[in-house]
């Protein structure tokens, strides 16, 4: 009988811990979170990371930084993924302010980000988190989740917390100019 209370207390205090996680705010920093990925020496350039990794996020020189929390098994991730390659695309041309994008793969290896690369023809940079410590150092959004940041002095600041798909890529962009 003990053990079975004392199972049933463990299980309890990790469902109501599960319940608690929720994704960074605006205002709030973003963590200083570890970037692993085999990158191009384009993708290397547009982020001005030196050498192979593993970098910091702060490494990365942008004046705005958008990430993306995605999974290549995620259904909605992959049907959105022509939309954020547009978006990719409107973010490189720029209007006035430089906004940055990079994906973070939750749970995702390399060989399972190449994949989702090639099938829908990704080129901005996605960084492996085979292990999820990515995500739960950034709440454990749902997928796909959208966080603008801003550099703040070498640290950066979370400007928007969207979660999933978003609408149209005019309608994203103009949310995220809203917030520049």
């Amino acid at each position: 009988m003990r053990k079975i209370c004392f199972v049933l207390i463990i299980v309890t205090l990790f469902v109501t811990s599960m319940a608690y996680a929720a994704p960074i705010q605006p205002g709030m920093d973003f963590p200083e979170i570890p970037l692993e990925g085999k990158l191009t020496e384009t993708q290397k350039q547009y982020l001005a990371l030196k050498g192979n990794g593993p970098w910091k996020i702060s490494d990365i020189d942008a004046e705005y930084l958008l990430v993306e929390v995605y999974s290549m098994y995620c259904p909605h991730c992959q049907r959105e993924a022509p939309t954020v390659n547009t978006l990719f695309e409107r973010l490189k041309k720029g209007s006035g302010k430089q906004v940055k994008l990079i994906g973070l793969a939750a749970g995702n290896t390399e060989f399972e980000i190449d994949f989702f690369k090639e099938k829908f023809n990704v080129e901005f940079p996605i960084f492996a988190d085979p292990e999820l410590d990515l995500h739960d150092k950034v709440g454990q959004p749902g997928t796909p989740h959208f966080f603008l940041l801003q550099n703040d002095g070498g640290k950066y600041k979370v400007l928007l917390s969207h979660e999933g798909p978003f609408e149209s890529t005019e309608k994203f962009m103009q949310t995220i100019n809203n917030k520049l």
